[in-house]
């Protein structure tokens, strides 16, 4: 007689190894089992994996500190949930959700379990919401959310940050002249050159057309100024492989809690605008109704 109950159980055991992705490390995070699941999200066959630590899978640009409290929380004996960048064995970018429970025996932990849930879909949904779809930089709707946790932390912290307000000079001729495909390129070619010059902190966007903005965290207008110089001379001199430089008009304000946001970009708008009317390919500073610098 067949024993169904055991077929069911070993079927059962089967679809689960294949939907659980899922590891178990030793005490020192040495990998001593694998899902198939796990084997195939990552590409690394089981054999590969036992014995090596559970870090194979890391993505260089993980930040140290995210394992660093990963790896204090576990070690107390607490679980540890997060998001994390990982990368496959050929080289491909994926994200999980990481559950992480120790497992513990004897009052010590003899191991811990790792238990995954691929969201790279949902991450490049957020993304594409997120960005640009030309420059890969944030697009308005993003950049206005992040904008709004600038404010508050400047409020909290008693700082302020500055506003760069850029217009390309003269790109419509850009576009006339040598097409749109060329025009595009030219803003993708800024954008990468310019976040690329740009602190990890500063918030970078595209406000419209030929139009970005940058926000430089804990900057005053001295600071704005050179690095808005700075961006203009990197722009002007690189060859983006037109018979022409590539120029840039910009205007700068500074915040201050005494006005709005809204009156803080307008403000910069204007300074680049006035850049624009002085004869473009310079960085105005904004000006209080009082003649004094913002």
């Amino acid at each position: 007689m067949v024993n169904y109950s055991a077929h069911i159980e070993e079927l059962k055991s089967e679809i689960l190894d294949r939907n659980l992705v899922s590891i178990t490390t030793d005490g020192n995070g040495i990998i001593i089992d694998a899902s198939k699941g796990f084997e195939i999200l990552s590409g690394y066959t089981r054999n590969e994996l036992l014995g090596v630590n559970h870090q194979i899978i890391r993505h260089p640009d993980t930040p140290k500190e995210m394992f660093a409290n990963l790896w204090d929380t576990i070690t107390k004996g607490k679980s540890w949930c997060g998001e994390i960048k990982n990368q496959s064995k050929c080289g491909k970018v994926y994200w999980s959700k990481i559950c992480i429970e120790p497992l513990i025996g004897n009052n010590s932990i003899l191991g811990y379990l790792g238990i995954y849930t691929n969201i790279t879909e949902q991450k490049e949904l957020l993304r594409q919401a997120s960005m640009d779809s030309l420059t890969g930089i944030y697009n308005r709707s993003k950049f206005n959310l992040l904008l709004c946790h600038e404010v508050e932390e400047a409020y909290r912290s008693k700082n302020t940050f500055t506003v760069i307000f850029i217009d390309i000079d003269h790109f419509k001729i850009i576009n006339d002249r040598y097409g749109h495909l060329e025009g595009d390129r030219v803003l993708i070619e800024f954008s990468a050159l310019t976040r690329d010059a740009l602190r990890k902190s500063d918030l970078f966007c595209r406000w419209g057309g030929e139009e970005f903005i940058i926000v430089l965290s804990k900057a005053d207008l001295t600071i704005g100024y050179t690095i808005a110089e700075k961006l203009r001379n990197l722009v002007q001199n690189h060859d983006f492989g037109l018979t022409e430089p590539v120029t840039l008009s910009i205007g700068i304000s500074q915040y201050h809690p005494s006005k709005s946001i809204d009156e803080t970009i307008k403000d910069a708008d204007r300074a680049m605008y006035k850049a624009k009317n002085q004869g473009r390919n310079q960085t105005v500073l904004a000006y209080t109704n009082d003649g004094e610098e913002d």
